[in-house]
């Protein structure tokens, strides 16, 4: 009899490991997702175009991915480039090759909110309207481990470009 019942207790204790190590991953895949978006929103700011809160070619939507090329790839580093929207570009695309290879199925949206705009987010949270133009970030995922590869995860950030 007590073989049996520690038998159940070493099922019990191997089926909450494993719930652990999901939960786990789950949580890395949120902080890689994370840390993603903050740097992006930093490059941004770091990269500003003349006569504009953000360069154009930072805005980009949920269909755009990684073009290949070898030379903006996730930890390349990038080269000298001309103007400002060589390097939104360069910055975007080497984004989007980081979210697609640290992150399953991952994909991001760069957008910029206009004063007084409410919207709804990819993770459905509705966002009151703000009281001056904001970029958001949106990142999102597929963490196939819980819910069998249910709905996308997502992060999302609203910053402000340019702080009083």
């Amino acid at each position: 009899m007590s073989v049996v019942l520690l038998s159940f207790g070493i099922v019990g204790l191997a089926g909450l490991q494993m719930n652990g190590t999901k939960f786990n991953h789950s949580s890395y895949l949120r902080s890689q997702g994370t840390a993603l978006a903050y740097d992006l929103a930093d490059r941004v700011r770091a990269n500003l175009c003349p006569n504009s809160d953000i360069c154009p070619a930072y805005i980009t939507d949920q269909g755009d991915v990684f073009d290949g090329n070898a030379g903006q790839r996730c930890d390349s580093v990038l080269g000298d480039l001309n103007n400002s929207e060589d390097m939104a570009a360069a910055d975007l695309n080497q984004w989007k090759h980081c979210l697609e290879d640290r992150l399953p199925q991952g994909r991001g949206i760069v957008s910029l909110l206009a004063a007084g705009t409410s919207y709804e987010d990819q993770c459905e949270v509705e966002h009151a309207p703000a009281s001056r133009d904001l970029l958001v970030i949106e990142v999102n995922w597929i963490d196939g481990r819980i819910l069998g590869g249910g709905p996308r995860d997502c992060v999302v950030i609203r910053t402000e470009v340019r702080p009083l």
